[in-house]
């Protein structure tokens, strides 16, 4: 119970008030997650093999959480900050090591199934089943509509992308276009990379690796 306790207490590290400077974002644990459930035929992730810290139990919270509800599964109160960071994020992974927060990462969709907005899970029992039920935004490449699984996927990169302000008065010559939330982006791809320029939004923002090919064979 005390350890439970400790866990509303050291949860203020999720908004920088304390002095803990271990517990961060981890943001490659997300990208991988969001990696293992972009591959086809995956049902379930277990985060117990992408961690590289130590935790015994975790958390799952979402922005429909509520205030009396996140209370109620840690045991503890949770101050008006904490929810606005828990609101801020889709959803939010938080790990537990003795009692005190370790690590969380965000997510930036609804990618696991969980019941009440919530859920609990524990480094024996971690695996986190996939959330069939989302569904992706309407997203066009030229004047076709992608699927919703592939909206999901080409969402989810747009959300990884750091995006660099820029004043483009002419956009990058581009191999597509990519129209998302009504705003349409230029995609040039080359043999390492794809570059996104947005001539409206006055953005520039890369990928490589992977993430590119993946981007690639959805949108050619």
């Amino acid at each position: 119970m005390k350890a439970l306790i400790a866990i509303g207490i050291i949860f203020c590290c999720l908004v920088g008030c304390s002095s803990n400077a271990q517990v961060t974002n981890d943001k490659e644990m997300g990208e991988n997650i969001q990696e293992s459930f972009a591959k086809k035929g995956v049902s379930s992730v277990d985060v117990s093999k992408l961690s590289d810290f130590k935790w015994e139990k975790g958390y799952l919270f979402t922005n429909k959480s509520k205030k009396a509800d996140v209370e109620r599964l840690v045991n503890a109160p949770i101050s008006e900050e904490v929810m606005k960071k828990i609101s801020s994020a889709n959803q939010m992974l938080v790990f537990v090591h003795e009692g005190e927060v370790v690590r969380y990462v965000e997510l930036p969709q609804d990618f696991i199934a969980h019941d009440k907005n919530q859920l609990e899970f524990s480094f024996s029992h971690s695996e986190l089943k996939f959330n069939k039920n989302r569904e992706g935004k309407p997203i066009k490449v030229g004047d076709k509509t992608l699927s919703s699984e592939d909206s999901l996927t080409v969402e989810s990169i747009m959300k990884q992308i750091q995006w660099k302000k820029a004043d483009y008065s002419v956009a990058l010559d581009p191999d597509v276009q990519l129209t998302y939330e009504g705003v349409v982006y230029n995609v040039r791809f080359t043999s390492e990379s794809a570059e996104l320029t947005s001539k409206k939004r006055g953005v520039y923002g890369k990928v490589t690796g992977k993430t590119a090919q993946q981007l690639y064979d959805i949108l050619m």
